[in-house]
């Protein structure tokens, strides 16, 4: 029939709307993950530079009590700090002590897992402060002789935390720079040369950084002597004749410099005249009129820097008998080769010798134990040979304390060491350096041990603490799961404390626990009181760290109770297995009997009952015991799918403008749902927004043709002509 067959677009459209909705999505992946929150909390917040500091993250599950597992990642403004396993208290610490000075926006992130979903928490503004400093000044040979190149060592130490301070230091005295230098692992060698004779009250001053604070060391008081010299005295010729012109040089030298001044002259204890040092040399021209033996010498006179100093006696042999022509008597000067450095002797062998010499410090010499002390020595090299390359040994009556390498000290051939090291707690009375050469310097040098040694002294003490407190949310919903942290906060970069800290609510309800490796104790608590809650703890010291408290408080909001453990999997479960409240019994393929007015309700008994049974199969003629539904479909208000529209017609006729959907099973939108990868969030989604609009679409589709059907259906009924002889379709 014609009609008929334009019963096929609402087919049609369910048909794809179950084909749609059955076909699962391509492309998405099954998810049933737990939504997770990251918590951030800082030991100490704000913290100087250096201070360890311990960074607890806590990854919170949105329901359910089971605890995530798997990885976090701590960053600082984009920079991988680290990563760290989840505990079984689904918290991750990392301990962190090179965040730079200034606001460090520091943040967390969980990697998930296959029951947990990722997540990063907000960053965390940690304030961090400049570091102070404390500078030592360490003269290496003192009191030394004018002229010399003395090297001062300067260690620059953080008053608290592992940090090692940067830049440069600056040499001191009588308010004037007499040196400079740059620091290597907080320790630098600074060059002077320009001391004069007498005391002077060196100080160094270093100028900060980024991190540390600037600082002065204490005065040190360096003596600086006259230098030796030694005078020596040639004659050329060494036999002369009565008037003949001879001429007498006299050089001095110095150790560690090239003194100045004036020479005299004598022949037999008598002045033959004067002349003036240049180059550390002064001659003069003489004749003598009598013959015989001259005795002759030189003696200087000495300056302020330098000491005086006579020349051993030269025999001249004079033969003949006449006179001294005049203006014989003349001066000249040479130059003599300047002084090396601090070096106390010349290199003149090609064997390899010993350095020059070796010295030992410690900075500080007195800490307490846990801190760390910097040894340090100067290895003065041969004048004439390379620096002193290889490594120094520091030992403690024979026993290696450590061993660190040698660097060439700036503008000069000496090398300087220095080793940063934690020693227990005790007595260092006699701490020595022994240079060892490498292979470049063994055709130079050979090992030598220091002169002298240096005593450090480590005292055990109760080093000062503090105790940081933390939870991990704040504020946090009554009856939530709450981990509270303490951390015992300290100076140290190598002890850790022990003991107990004790937790308590409100003043009340103590609780002790152990502290763990990193110095930290957590409980859980989930009894808290809706309001403001004052969480205490208290660190009872122990032998290396002393008692500290601390507290923060916690606001507790509204009521409720933990979410349960989430099943395996994420498809909820209906309370009861919803029924169609308009779809008809089995039976509605029978015709009915009548046709139904425009404006008929069907009586509340029309709609099977939930958990009616269906009825033996009907006879052909199909007649009801209950009026028929209206021939108009209700847009589902739940999850229920629609009803079947049931045709209407006389004597068993079919209605050509009625849908035939006999062959359209019914769609059950639960059984789709479960059926769909067991609850995928998305797909769920998806599946609901094509579903409805199909649906919808189909309803109003249906909502016109049963308009047009009741119409005609009236006209027919009232004795009009048939409205299908003149459909045009």
């Amino acid at each position: 029939m014609p009609g008929r067959r334009r019963a096929w677009p609402l087919g049609a459209l369910l048909l794809a709307a179950g084909a749609v909705l059955a076909v699962p999505l391509a492309g998405l992946a099954c998810s049933s993950e737990t939504a997770t929150t990251v918590t951030l909390t800082s030991s100490e917040n704000p913290a100087a530079y250096g201070d360890q500091l311990i960074l607890t993250a806590t990854v919170i599950p949105a329901s359910g009590t089971a605890i995530p597992s798997g990885s976090v990642t701590f960053e600082d403004s984009g920079t991988r700090l680290g990563t760290v396993t989840l505990g079984a208290t689904g918290q991750a610490a990392l301990v962190e002590s090179g965040l730079g000075a200034g606001t460090q926006a520091v943040s967390a992130e969980y990697a998930g897992s296959t029951d947990f979903a990722s997540s990063v928490s907000v960053a965390l503004e940690q304030q961090v402060t400049v570091q102070g400093s404390t500078t030592l000044l360490i003269p290496t040979v003192n009191p030394a002789p004018y002229g010399e190149t003395l090297l001062f060592v300067v260690s620059v130490v953080a008053d608290g935390g592992t940090g090692v301070p940067t830049g440069t230091v600056t040499l001191i005295s009588g308010g004037s720079a007499v040196g400079a230098a740059t620091l290597a692992g907080g320790t630098a060698a600074v060059v002077v040369s320009s001391l004069g004779v007498g005391s002077h009250a060196l100080t160094a001053d270093y100028a900060g950084d980024a991190n540390f604070s600037p600082s002065v060391s204490g005065a040190v008081t360096e003596t600086i002597g006259t230098a030796s010299t030694a005078t020596t005295l040639t004659v050329s010729p060494t036999t002369a004749a009565t008037g003949q012109q001879v001429t007498l040089t006299a050089t001095v030298t110095s150790p560690s410099a090239l003194p100045t001044g004036s020479v005299t002259f004598s022949a037999g204890g008598t002045s033959i005249g004067t002349a003036s040092l240049s180059g550390g040399a002064a001659t003069l021209a003489a004749c003598f009129a009598h013959s015989g033996t001259e005795e002759l010498s030189a003696a200087y006179g000495g300056t302020v820097d330098f000491s005086p100093s006579t020349s051993a006696t030269v025999a001249l042999p004079v033969k003949g008998s006449s006179k001294c022509t005049s203006g014989c008597v003349t001066t000249t000067a040479v130059l003599s080769p300047s002084a090396a450095g601090i070096s106390l002797d010349s290199f003149q062998s090609s064997a390899p010798q010993p350095p020059e010499l070796i010295t030992v410090g410690a900075a500080p010499q007195s800490v307490d134990a846990g801190q760390s002390v910097t040894l340090n020595a100067v290895v003065f090299g041969l004048s004439g040979a390379p620096f002193p390359s290889g490594t120094v040994d520091f030992l403690q009556g024979g026993a290696l304390l450590g061993s660190a390498p040698t660097t060439q000290v700036p503008t000069t051939n000496d090398a300087l060491a220095n080793l940063r090291i934690l020693l227990s707690a005790g007595s260092y009375p006699s701490i020595t350096a022994e240079y060892l050469p490498n292979a470049s310097a063994q055709a130079w040098y050979t090992s030598a041990t220091s002169s002298s040694s240096v005593a450090v002294t480590v005292t055990r003490v109760a080093a000062p603490t503090t105790l940081g407190v933390a939870t991990s949310l704040n504020p946090s919903p009554q009856g939530h799961a709450l981990i509270v942290t303490a951390t015992v906060n300290h100076p140290s970069s190598s002890l850790t404390p022990t003991g107990k800290i004790t937790f308590t609510v409100n003043g009340t309800k103590p609780e002790a626990v152990a502290v763990n490796s990193l110095g930290q104790a957590s409980v859980t608590l989930s009894t808290l009181a809706a309001g403001a809650q004052t969480l205490a703890a208290g660190y009872a010291g122990d032998d290396n760290f002393a008692a500290s408290s601390g507290s923060t408080t916690e606001t507790v909001t509204g009521s409720g109770a933990p979410t349960p453990t989430p099943q395996p999997t994420a498809t909820p479960k209906p309370t009861s297995t919803p029924q169609p409240t308009s779809t008809p019994k089995p039976t509605s393929t029978a015709q009915p009997t009548s046709t139904p007015l425009p404006t008929s309700t069907p009586k509340p008994g029309a709609t099977p009952a939930a958990s009616a049974t269906p009825t033996a199969t009907p006879s052909p003629k199909g007649t009801t015991t209950s009026p028929a539904p209206a021939a108009v479909i209700v847009p589902p208000v739940t999850t229920t799918p629609p009803s079947r529209p049931s045709g209407v017609s006389g004597s068993g006729a079919v209605n050509p403008d009625q849908f035939d959907t006999s062959a359209v099973p019914p769609i059950d939108l639960i059984s789709l749902v479960s059926g769909i990868h067991m609850g995928n969030g998305l797909q769920i989604i998806v599946f609901l927004v094509v579903g409805n609009a199909l649906l919808i679409a189909a309803i109003v589709v249906a909502a016109r043709r049963g308009r047009k059907l009741t119409r005609r259906s009236l006209d027919w009924a009232g004795g009009g002509p048939d409205p299908l002889a003149s459909d045009p379709r």
